[in-house]
């Protein structure tokens, strides 16, 4: 994996945030979405920047969750197309649980498309189960949503 580090998202990261977002959502959020949760104070967002060629910081990556009592709810998380398959979702993963763990969450939840192949298979990876399904939840394709859950205090 290159030179990366992880920082809180601030509201002048959006326009690269987005680029990454339209790349890897059907429907994807908008600018308000993100001022959204940069505003909810339970609420947490983080970016991956890698170092470039030029020496500049590039975000390749982020994640927004929730920690609401003791779950985190994970709400998005994305990686730059040309960036997928390097461990980096599993690091930025792994990074925020241990995160969510220190601020009392005990479990993580997501909602996952079943067609979403290769997500699925990262999260059952990383100790996600099928706990639910909730039917015609992406209003957009009529697709079901996956219910995943995992208990933080397990070894990733």
């Amino acid at each position: 994996m290159p030179i990366c580090c992880i920082g809180a998202i601030v509201e002048t990261d959006l326009d690269a945030i987005l680029t990454i977002e339209r790349q890897s959502f059907k429907r994807a959020w908008q600018r308000s979405a993100f001022l959204e949760e940069l505003a909810c104070d339970y609420a947490y967002g983080y970016a991956v920047r890698c170092k470039t060629d030029n020496n500049s910081a590039q975000i390749i990556a982020y994640i927004c969750f929730r920690i609401i009592f003791a779950e985190m709810h994970l709400l998005r998380i994305a990686v730059a197309p040309r960036w997928r398959r390097r461990g980096i979702a599993t690091w930025l993963l792994g990074k925020c649980f241990t995160l969510a763990l220190e601020k009392g969450a005990e479990a993580a939840f997501l909602e996952v498309r079943p067609s979403n192949r290769s997500a699925i298979s990262l999260y059952r990876k990383l100790g996600f189960h099928l706990v639910a399904k909730r039917s015609n939840y992406y209003r957009e394709t009529r697709e079901d949503a996956l219910i995943l859950k995992k208990h933080l205090k397990e070894v990733l």
